[in-house]
């Protein structure tokens, strides 16, 4: 009997599972493979190939069928750096075009067409990467004695204030100002690499640590040295050496976009800044305190990036050996009005990291649309708020983060369907290539936005669905410490965010949070399918969302509700390959309510629900 429509069998990706090689070298051979259901009224299937500018249509040939799909096959040749295609397909009928965003019968325009990448130097740790990200003054105190004293100096017309109970709220805004300080430094990180072994993550991102005032360091005052509250460049060549030697990668968070107002440079009059009219220094949004950093100026760029022992070439070298850069407030860098350089900065900042560490990830904040930084020369991701964390936000019933700055936007009260989750992510995906995608850092929480669960409407069962759908998204998990154990919080500023690590024993919610995670980071470095598998979405309407996640014969489903009532819904498991789930539990020991159904399963989803089960 033939599907009700073959065309939602069609598929292909960038992963292993559908490229021999997804990185492979120039002048090299891959073989690329695309599926659909084998009973298909299919007469001929072509691959489009970009070659030299001009399009090449291969034929392609059957090679096999395998659970009810047939698999097609063409060789490339990797003649230039950037090779991209796309696949026509024609039945008796009509004629069809399969890219990365959509199949239809209208001729695409080649933006969102798949991409390979020749000699691209994609880091060899992000499959089954987990990130876990830590604002350094709040995890831990591992060397009281280099604390911060109160008073210890004057800044912005106030001194700092050492709160000597690690279990203290942080100062409320008026008070804390970014002053208060719990004692958390690096040593502290390498007493607790035990437990982010038992945590299963796999790599760190530090928010800044070098010199600067502040609690927050996005004020530095010396790009080359680590502020000594937190144990000095000794620490750091100390942490870096305790994370290789248990299999963690180290990331580090920098500003080159502005420095803070204390810095020696504001102090020598050097000319590295903006100004304004009057001749003040113009402050990164509109802060005095933040001088915006001027790359017209040559000898800045050498001094940033460009020479042997620049800032940002410094920490990637023994003995500190970092694994890359984020870089704060990439948006706006080198942009101020009819100055314009981010493009010319942004290519010569990304080949000088390369340089030293050909694989060091960069990671760029960006909260937005950003693929014209995503194409294989320069990020390997930004902050995926946009692609992910936004929009599942967003889902679970929280303002979007952006809208909600805007009065307009908070007067409307809509309730984010399947359908927009899956529209808002396929704009960012279906417009990178995969081993970029493959990169994505997805994220729901971090230092700038209030915790998930510290909102009054977000249940555990909405938490988890958060944490569940960073398995069914394409990239690396990244986990804001604390969110694994509820860590209180509030909402309204970011002092609220930025809460000490509860070390004592867990809450029943904590374990329950725990758990969850454990689980989470077990399948995602220990399971192909999530590790560097595909990815299909099988079902999107009203609030439920359905998707697998597959390497060859393995293959997993997940399903996220945020419908309050229980749904029946059915589940096309013949559009992956598959028939049936395969036990009566999932992932979590949550209990599957599933029947067989023509093409797959019928499946019972209570109200606020989420599984991963295994399917064959």
């Amino acid at each position: 009997m033939m599907m009700n429509n073959f065309l939602d069998s069609v598929y292909s990706d960038g992963t292993r599972g559908f490229v021999s090689n997804p990185l492979p070298k120039l002048k090299s051979t891959v073989t690329v493979r695309l599926r659909f259901a084998e009973d298909a009224p299919v007469v001929d299937v072509l691959l489009r190939q970009m070659v030299n500018g001009a399009e090449n249509h291969i034929p392609m040939r059957y090679v096999f069928s395998r659970g009810g799909l047939a698999y097609y096959e063409a060789e490339i040749f990797i003649n230039e750096p950037r090779v991209s295609y796309l696949f026509e397909i024609t039945t008796k009928d009509n004629y069809y075009f399969y890219n990365q965003e959509e199949i239809s019968t209208c001729i695409p325009d080649y933006r969102h067409d798949f991409v390979i990448m020749a000699d691209h130097p994609q880091p060899d740790w992000v499959k089954g990467a987990v990130f876990y990200q830590i604002f350094p003054e709040r995890f831990c105190n591992g060397d009281p004695s280099n604390d911060v004293v109160t008073g210890e100096y004057e800044y912005h017309g106030r001194g700092p204030v050492k709160i000597d109970d690690w279990n203290e709220r942080p100062l409320p805004p008026e008070k804390g100002a970014g002053m208060d300080f719990f004692g958390g430094d690096l040593d502290g990180i390498i007493e607790k690499i035990p437990y982010l072994k038992e945590l299963g993550v796999t790599a760190l991102y530090l928010n800044p640590i070098f010199s600067a005032y502040s609690n927050h360091k996005y004020d530095c005052i010396d790009y080359f040295h680590v502020d000594e509250h937190f144990g000095g460049d000794e620490a750091l060549a100390r942490l870096s050496k305790a994370l290789h030697e248990n299999g963690l990668k180290l990331v580090l968070d920098i500003s080159i976009n502005h420095t803070g107002i204390a810095h020696h440079w504001v102090k020598e009059g050097k000319p590295y800044y903006f100004k304004k009219a009057d001749g003040s220094l113009m402050g990164w949004a509109g802060f005095s305190s933040l001088p915006v950093l001027d790359y017209r100026n040559e000898e800045l760029r050498h001094i940033i990036y460009k020479d042997d022992d620049s800032v940002l070439k410094k920490w990637l070298k023994p003995p500190y050996d970092i694994d890359g850069w984020r870089f704060d407030v990439a948006d706006v860098l080198a942009r101020n009005d009819d100055v314009q350089l981010a493009d010319e900065v942004w290519r010569e900042v990304c080949d000088s990291i390369r340089q030293v560490k050909k694989d060091a990830i960069i990671i760029g904040e960006h909260w937005g649309d950003c693929a014209e930084y995503l194409q294989g020369d320069l990020w390997n991701t930004p902050m995926n708020y946009y692609g992910y964390g936004r929009i599942l936000r967003q889902f679970v019933g929280l303002p979007e983060l952006f809208l909600m700055r805007n009065e307009a936007f908070n007067k409307v009260n809509y309730m984010m369907t399947a359908k927009d989750v899956v529209r808002r992510c396929d704009s960012h995906y279906s417009a990178i290539p995969q081993v970029i995608a493959d990169c994505q850092m997805n994220l729901f929480d971090s230092h700038d936005v209030a915790r998930v669960h510290n909102y009054e409407n977000i249940t555990f069962e909405k938490w988890k669905i958060m944490a569940v759908s960073q398995l069914l998204w394409t990239g690396i998990p990244c986990i804001y410490y604390g969110d694994e154990v509820a860590i209180e919080g509030y909402t309204g500023h970011d002092s609220g965010f930025r809460f000490p690590m509860p070390w004592g024993e867990r809450s029943e919610r904590g374990k329950k949070h725990f758990e969850v995670y454990r689980k989470v980071t077990d399948l995602r470095r220990n399971t192909a399918a999530f590790s560097e598998g595909g990815r299909k979405v099988l079902f999107a309407d009203g609030r439920v969302l359905v998707i697998a996640r597959f390497m060859e014969d393995e293959m997993y489903i997940g399903v996220i509700s945020m419908e309050e009532d229980e749904m029946q819904i059915e589940v096309p498991l013949k559009n992956i390959g598959a028939e049936k789930n395969l036990c009566d539990t999932d992932e979590f020991g949550d209990r599957i309510y599933a029947d067989k159904a023509d093409g797959g399963i019928r499946l019972k989803v209570p109200g606020y629900a989420s599984y991963i089960f295994k399917v064959v």
